[in-house]
């Protein structure tokens, strides 16, 4: 142990460190001169043994306390050219550009920033910039935009151990009717759609995604083996894709012909009708539980006509998880509270609080179905099966599961 005690990566020794050395050294010196030391070995040697270091170290400190005789140290000289600090002017430039182009999500790369430094007449090759943005504090990344659930290590371990058993039911190994698998989810994309990753300073934000014209897209893949080569297939939901562009309006009442007629003719008569207010973020704000589940109920048909029985799996959004009924939440009525209970057949004292009657809410809601459920049924499917990006392993309840899933990002 005593060994390690002074091992180092190569920086100068302290003051401190000097000293220990020079008190070591003066230990087994004093001990020398009365005669309880019997070492063989030279002095210097079996200091540095017993501290670990070179034994020309313990001369040069020796050496150097010597020479001052005042319980002081030459002081350290730090050899090399010294670093250099970015100029002020380059560094404003840089701060100014990468701040305002994350607030209205523009691209920002190292191409970029040095044709706008050369514009203002500073030219710097690519490796002084990376060493310039480096020493300024900030890194090539996503900055702090996600939520930090969907990678958490319980979130990755269960999709790895859900999607192990989905395809172990392909291969008929999990003694379970081997059925296949259909993946639904919605998505969008940006006509100027940019790469998510750009300079940000440490623990800084991207204040804003990408504004800009979008379109939306629904659409399902199925997975399953081939009856006749047994091998896994997999294939777009035929008439299951559905992708419209939020800024086309409706054929007005003059009866002029619009020079986007025949792309309003291809957005479905719900989405037609669902009169949303276009959001250019993403395609959260333009679903709701009536689209998706008109859009599903055509999908079920399509399926249940061409595959049979399947597994349906799908995140968590909102819009998929409406239950046929409402539910019982922290701002009901205790009475009405009571009313659901009884109607569900739930047994409870009569002597519980309003939180204890929620809680038992709480533990008996999956009496409630979700609509989805109860279509896929209606069409003869198997089952529709939500997969979430969580589940008991990550010790989310229900209520924070719902905020997390709100904000999932499909770049």
């Amino acid at each position: 142990m005593a060994n390690s005690s002074l091992k180092r990566d190569g920086a100068p020794l302290t003051d401190n460190e000097k000293l220990i050395i020079i008190n070591v050294y003066n230990y087994f010196s004093g001990a020398r001169s009365i005669g309880t030391d019997h070492q063989s070995l030279p002095l210097r040697k079996h200091v540095a043994e017993v501290l670990g270091i070179a034994e020309s170290t313990v001369g040069k400190v020796v050496t150097d306390w010597n020479k001052h005789n005042d319980g002081t140290f030459t002081p350290h000289e730090v050899l090399g050219r010294p670093k250099s600090q970015p100029d002020k002017n380059i560094s404003e430039l840089l701060r100014t550009k990468i701040l305002n182009s994350n607030k209205i999500a523009e691209k920002v790369s190292t191409l970029i920033l040095r044709q706008y430094l050369s514009e203002h007449g500073y030219t710097l090759s690519k490796w002084k910039l990376l060493r310039t943005l480096r020493a300024l504090g900030y890194y090539y990344g996503q900055g702090e935009r996600r939520n930090i659930l969907h990678e958490s290590p319980n979130n990755v371990a269960f999709r790895c151990r859900y999607l192990c058993f989905r395809f172990a039911n392909l291969e008929g190994n999990n003694n379970v009717p081997c059925c296949p698998e259909v993946f639904l989810d919605e998505s969008y994309c940006h006509l100027h759609h940019i790469s998510r990753n750009t300079w940000v300073p440490h623990q800084g934000v991207v204040l804003t995604p990408r504004h800009g014209p979008l379109v939306v897209i629904f659409g399902a893949i199925i997975v399953f083996r081939n009856g006749s080569s047994n091998k896994l297939h997999g294939e777009l939901v035929p008439n299951s894709v559905h992708i419209w562009d939020l800024t086309i309006k409706p054929p007005g009442n003059r009866g002029r012909k619009r020079n986007d007629a025949e792309e309003w003719s291809d957005i479905p008569d719900v989405v037609k009708g669902a009169n949303i207010t276009p959001n250019q973020i993403d395609y959260h704000g333009n679903f709701n539980a009536e689209i998706f589940e008109n859009l599903f109920t055509t999908l079920c048909e399509t399926i249940y006509e061409k595959y049979g029985s399947v597994n349906i799996h799908m995140d968590g959004a909102r819009y998929h998880k409406r239950r046929v009924e409402s539910i019982p939440t922290s701002s009901t009525k205790k009475q009405e509270i009571i009313d659901w209970l009884i109607a569900h057949d739930i047994e409870f004292s009569d002597e519980l609080r309003r939180p204890e009657l929620l809680e038992l809410v709480q533990m008996n809601k999956e009496k409630v179905p979700f609509a989805c459920v109860k279509i896929a049924e209606r069409r003869a499917l198997k089952y529709a099966k939500e997969y979430r990006e969580t589940d008991e392993y990550a010790q989310l309840i229900e209520e924070d599961f719902d905020d997390y899933d709100d904000s999932d990002d499909d770049e």
